[in-house]
């Protein structure tokens, strides 16, 4: 019952900007296939993959997002550089000394920064974001063009999916790409009575846009949220207590948001948590349990479909999350994996059932 890397590998290597996900998407649909009754797309691009269960039992809606963070190239310069739109919630100290990909052939550039050599004092202490084009060698606009790439186009970085040492794995774009590699796993080990529709939803990094359209499609009794939870066990995290590590299990979460005061985000009903550490327990899967802050999943929009919906969010730790080099440990996802399974085979609890 564990993830497959050829999956993961093959999610990570699909590049996937917001409202551009489709070879995301094309992957999921592929691999999945073969482990649900059917399959169907929106003209957003969400993929609802569903295995059927019994006529009475409930619908569960498992949902990871198929986007990542981009660059909109939005200037072609008469010099042959791209000035671009950031898309998602970036960090500018991520951006210079990078390499990216540009447009549909893919094509190399780097975001280069202004030499050491003729900065001031000043600019050698700063990080000037703003300042950075797109380098892709080319020297004209018309040589822009002959290389296949014009304004519109969306460039990503270039780090691919490789390992670390004890089983931890790195790349960009483990948000949520691990998500969806366990969505598939699931699908594959899952027996259950409940209807079940795995979705790779689209536009999560730009306002869970995805999820609210595929959501109001589907109209589950209960949502899940599959993610990965911004792990703060490392130096430069700088926090005496983290509140969640990488390789202590998955996170299930109490609540996320926007804000310190959680506005924007989702406050999980008892019985999606208590049905979740049910499945954890059943599993014997240790897990964390935590809040999100200055962040919120698609829990949010499936907690609000219709007249609302149970739901909730599992995710899997990962350090440095929104950078080209997110870093993960496959024990998580793999337990994560394990508590879904075991959940779906469980009765999801009533009022009754819950500690209030």
């Amino acid at each position: 019952m564990e993830i497959d890397e050829d999956d993961l590998a093959a999610f990570v290597a699909a590049r996937g900007a917001p409202s551009n996900e489709y070879d995301v998407a094309d992957e999921f649909a592929e691999r999945i296939g073969e482990h649900v009754d059917r399959i169907e797309r929106d003209a957003q691009g969400n993929v609802i993959a569903t295995s059927e269960g019994d006529d009475d039992a409930l619908a569960v809606m498992l949902a990871a997002h198929t986007d990542e963070l981009a660059l909109l190239v939005d200037t072609i310069r008469d010099d042959g550089f791209l000035e671009y739109t950031k898309i998602a919630g970036h960090y500018k100290g991520n951006f210079p000394g990078q390499r990216v990909v540009v447009g549909p052939d893919e094509l190399l550039g780097v975001l280069g920064p202004k030499s050491r050599h003729l900065m001031t004092e000043d600019e050698k202490e700063e990080i000037d974001e703003e300042s950075l084009t797109i380098d892709i060698g080319a020297t004209s606009r018309e040589e822009v063009a002959t290389l296949n790439v014009e304004a519109g186009d969306f460039a990503t970085w270039d780090r691919e999916y490789d390992h670390l040492a004890n089983g931890r794995i790195t790349g960009r774009a483990l948000d949520d790409r691990i998500a969806l590699a366990i969505l598939v796993a699931v699908a594959e080990a899952a027996e259950t009575e409940m209807t079940v529709h795995y979705v790779a939803t689209v536009q999560e990094e730009v306002g869970l846009r995805g999820a609210r359209m595929a959501g109001h499609t589907v109209d589950p009794d209960v949502g899940i949220a599959l993610e990965i939870f911004p792990a703060d066990d490392y130096p430069a995290a700088d926090e005496p207590e983290p509140s969640a590590k990488l390789g202590e299990g998955p996170v299930i979460e109490f609540a996320d948001g926007t804000s310190e005061y959680l506005f924007g985000g989702v406050l999980v009903d008892r019985e999606t948590r208590t049905w979740l550490k049910g499945g954890a327990a059943s599993a014997d899967v240790d897990i964390q349990e935590t809040v999100m802050v200055s962040g919120s999943t698609d829990a949010t929009e499936l907690q609000q479909v219709r007249g609302g919906r149970y739901a909730g969010a599992i995710a899997v730790p990962c350090r440095y999350s929104h950078s080209p080099v997110e870093t993960l440990d496959l024990t998580d996802a793999n337990e994560t994996v394990a508590t879904l399974v075991s959940a779906l085979g469980t009765e999801f609890p009533g009022p009754e059932d819950i500690r209030r």
